[in-house]
């Protein structure tokens, strides 16, 4: 059958790079065509799967690291009823907070590469996608794969655990 493809969030350039000019062509690959067997997960997820790719977002990587070490927490933001074999349909979601409520983003599973490779968040393991998936849809609620150069890790911590974050300066105690 068909897969889905995201009318809401295109495999264009924008959904890259925003507003700015392109740095390079991208092309978007769905995970079979980047590997012979994708899974969604390899023997769970862990924190140790995460690997920071071409944009400045080492604060979200740090807050999907941190999110795997609850299970709770974490098959709230990425469910478990989803994979690459049974029912597989290029679609997989999310949830994430937003304005006081879990909001459930929906992502087809092309993914951004250069030369076969993703570009942006992978894991370690070649053939697992649930963290490059996840990024698409957190790049998704926030425009673009771009607009996630420079955040906060509070921020983020707070869009995948729905709590509340406080920053305390070390340095000032």
């Amino acid at each position: 059958g068909t897969l889905f493809e995201d009318p809401e969030f295109l495999c264009t350039g924008a959904s890259v790079w925003g507003s700015k000019d392109p740095k390079f062509r991208v092309q978007w690959l769905r995970p079979s065509e980047i590997c012979s067997y994708p899974k969604l997960f390899v023997e769970g997820a862990s924190r140790f799967d995460v690997v920071q790719g071409s944009v400045g977002n080492c604060w979200m990587v740090a807050s999907v690291a941190n999110l795997t070490l609850s299970n709770e927490l974490f098959g709230r933001v990425v469910p478990n009823d989803q994979s690459f074999d049974v029912d597989y349909a290029g679609i997989f979601h999310f949830r994430i907070w937003k304005a006081n409520r879990w909001i459930d983003v929906v992502v087809d599973d092309r993914l951004p590469t250069l030369d076969g490779q993703l570009i942006f968040m992978k894991s370690r393991s070649g053939d697992e996608f649930w963290s490059a998936l996840l990024e698409k849809a957190y790049a998704k609620m926030h425009g673009s794969y771009e607009a996630l150069s420079g955040g906060s890790a509070c921020e983020a911590m707070e869009d995948f655990t729905g709590g509340v974050t406080e920053q305390i300066d070390l340095k000032r105690s």
